[in-house]
């Protein structure tokens, strides 16, 4: 009987780690349980879309971005730009790291969002038959919190 009970116990807590650590991932995309074939590109893209999700409000109707190749600290500008929308695209190398800040305004403070990501290519060929490439990555939220 104790025997039966650890085992359900051991069995129940490996489950609990192994769903746990699936959703606890940072991106969005390292939520997906399965890959989605429509998704595919049918050759190696060298570029592709960062996507930007950000605060378009009355104070900030246009937000002033900055992306970093690599990290900010390292202060390698790649791209300065001013989005006027909340989600805004720009196209860039793959297999990056990329870190964007927002410049918003609240008053006469001014607010600094940072998000950093690796925009990489997954060979999915064995997932969805040959030739699939998928991104991954390259997601940012630097938008205010609400």
């Amino acid at each position: 009987m104790f025997r039966k009970k650890l085992h359900t116990r051991l069995l129940a807590a490996a489950l609990l780690v192994l769903v746990s650590g699936k959703f606890t991932a940072c991106e969005p995309e390292d939520w997906m349980l399965s890959i989605d074939c429509g998704d595919c590109y049918g050759y190696a893209p060298d570029s592709a879309n960062l996507i930007i999700n950000l605060t378009i409000n009355a104070e900030n109707d246009s937000v002033p971005l900055t992306f970093y190749r690599g990290d900010y600290e390292e202060g390698m500008i790649d791209w300065q730009d001013t989005a006027t929308t909340e989600e805004f695209y720009l196209y860039s190398k793959m297999n990056s790291n990329y870190t964007v800040r927002a410049t918003y305004r609240s008053g006469d403070k001014i607010i600094e969002a940072f998000d950093a990501d690796n925009m990489e290519l997954y060979n999915a060929n064995a997932e969805c038959g040959s030739p699939c490439y998928i991104v991954k990555g390259g997601i940012f939220d630097v938008a205010l919190p609400e």
